[in-house]
């Protein structure tokens, strides 16, 4: 591209005579030395015509028989001379009119954008590439002011007479074609490189700006995503430790602000319960070979508080492979490990009512390799199905489904055995069409209906044909309803006590891991965002880096 150096010599060339070392032809006559040679000539010329005029005016040079053949001698001399200033005058002008056919020839083939301007602004010449960048014929663009590539022209008029005050201006400006599209430039002016015209070059950035404008907007949804997210997202240095990010989740669930970690980068150790901090430690220095990381350990809050958190952790490889960075989620796992506790307390009655009936140990043993069934696989499909063999092996079912709500607060069965075919559409229901599932979604009762004939408010839906027994358990996590397990029968009064007993204690462990399957797709998601914009970030910056802002800034 034209370089400013190259475009005001061109300028000076245009307007002043001189010397060049290009001469077409093989001719050549040095810069430094033609001035020289045409002086020394000169004064070589003045030497013979002086020494002419004093023989000739001699009185005895008609005496000497020499005197012809000096005559001559600098008759010759003189025209030697003559010859010399001719020929230096010459090789000057033919060097001076190569080097304007060079930078006419660089004018016009520039592809940035050069314009001459007069004192108001209006454009006096541009070379192809200005019309092309600006989308203006000749008869808009040549004898009119740049103002009207401007939405404001008063902001023009003003930096204007600010560039002719400074005489020299470096910025980026939003164009605006006379189609209405819009063009980013980068713009270099030159005041008065003669008086009263003035150079623009104008260099095409829209391409840059426009990736930047992507890549924030890009930022600005995922941060939006990850504030608005229980879990926390973190993003971690492999080589120091430090936390590089985190989203706003990590103030609800430590108790502690984004701030600390800004100033204290590995202040995130402290909070770590002082009899899992070595664990735990040991574990992430391990995840920073392996890649990978998956441990649960306590925290305490500032206020004394002692919670139980789950951390997941995968590798960011850079461009050599070797891992630079660790990304993951944190999750508060402390209902779940009371769920645990209530489990695991259950399991304990069901082992002391051992002795009463052998069916009972029968159920307490299948409630126990459910519990542990669905904590051993993190997808939604396994968790979803794993559960509902899970029921069936405690309490025998004709039909069962897991009814998950949307976040607009409809309903939809999730996953229901026997299996429906695949090409039957996904059922989809209101809470308000049942009484009976208002009463399990928004007071997070369970229900357990001998009859429902017996019931008057009891009103059939898709997901609910054809039951006479029916159980519904509301699956639930910390403050939030996933939805609800749903178990039924066509013959009335099939489940006993016990079974809906069983139904409430299964649905503790099953909307945990419910909740950690949807965490584990929602970071998996993240996680792929994430290093594609690293990978957008990382190419714009390869581009040109200049930022947008007004003209002539």
């Amino acid at each position: 591209m034209l370089t400013e150096a190259s475009l005001y010599y061109w300028l000076t060339c245009s307007m002043t005579p001189k010397p060049t070392i290009a001469v077409p032809h093989g001719d050549s006559l040095p810069d430094s030395k033609g001035p020289l040679w045409f002086l020394l000539s000169s004064i070589l010329l003045l030497a013979v015509a002086l020494l002419l005029l004093l023989v000739v005016s001699s009185d005895r040079i008609y005496d000497s028989h020499l005197s012809a053949f000096v005559v001559a001698v600098l008759l010759i001399s003189l025209a030697c001379t003559v010859f010399l200033q001719v020929r230096a005058w010459h090789l000057g002008r033919k060097g001076m009119y190569a080097t304007e056919l060079e930078f006419t020839s660089i004018y016009q083939h520039a592809l940035d954008g050069i314009l001459i301007l007069d004192d108001e602004g209006v454009c006096l010449d541009a070379n192809p590439a200005a019309f092309a960048l600006l989308g203006a014929p000749t008869a808009v663009l040549v004898g009119h002011s740049f103002a009207q590539f401007y939405s404001d022209h008063r902001e023009f008029q003003l930096e204007w007479r600010t560039f002719l005050e400074l005489s020299y201006r470096r910025g980026s400006a939003r164009l605006v074609r006379p189609d209405g599209s819009k063009v980013f430039v980068h713009l270099t002016a030159t005041a008065n490189y003669v008086p009263g015209r003035h150079v623009l070059i104008l260099c095409d950035t829209t391409r840059c700006i426009e990736a930047q404008d992507s890549l924030r907007d890009s930022n600005e949804r995922l941060e939006q995503m990850a504030d608005n997210i229980q879990e926390i997202f973190w993003l971690l240095d492999a080589s120091s430790k430090k936390v590089l990010q985190v989203n706003r989740a990590y103030e609800t669930i430590t108790g502690r602000s984004i701030e600390t970690l800004s100033q204290n980068p590995t202040s995130y150790a402290e909070m770590i319960h002082t009899d899992d901090r070595v664990r735990v430690f040991a574990k992430l220095e391990e995840a920073t070979r392996s890649g990978h990381l998956n441990e649960e350990f306590r925290i305490v809050r500032p206020d004394g508080e002692v919670r139980w958190v789950w951390i997941h952790g995968f590798p960011v490889r850079g461009p050599n492979g070797a891992i630079h960075r660790l990304a993951g989620t944190v999750q508060d796992v402390s209902t779940r490990k009371l769920a645990d506790v209530q489990i695991a307390k259950h399991l304990a009655d069901a082992e002391a009512a051992r002795d009463e009936a052998d069916a009972a140990r029968a159920e307490a043993e299948a409630l126990r390799k459910a519990t542990l069934a669905l904590t051993q696989n993190l997808r939604m499909d396994v968790v979803l199905d794993t559960l509902l063999a899970c029921v069936f092996d405690t309490i025998p079912y004709e039909r069962a489904s897991v009814i998950l709500a949307e976040a607009d607060g409809r309903l939809f069965v999730a996953r229901e055995h026997p299996a429906a075919s695949r090409t039957r559409a996904v059922i989809t229901l209101e809470a308000s069409e049942n009484a009976f599932l208002q009463r399990v979604l928004i007071e997070r009762k369970s229900v357990h209906l001998s009859d429902t004939r017996e019931e008057s408010v009891w009103r059939e839906t898709r997901a609910l044909a054809g039951f006479r027994s029916w159980i519904a358990v509301p699956l639930v996590v910390g403050d939030s309803v996933l939805g609800l397990l749903s178990v039924g029968e066509s013959r009335p009064r099939s489940f006993t006590t016990e079974h809906f007993r069983l139904a409430k204690s299964l649905a503790i462990p099953a909307a945990v891991a419910i909740h950690n399957a949807r965490l584990y797709e929602w970071a998996q998601i993240y996680a792929a965002e994430r290093e594609s914009l690293i990978k957008k970030a990382d190419s714009s910056r390869s581009s040109d880096p200049t930022e947008r802002g007004g003209l002539l800034q």
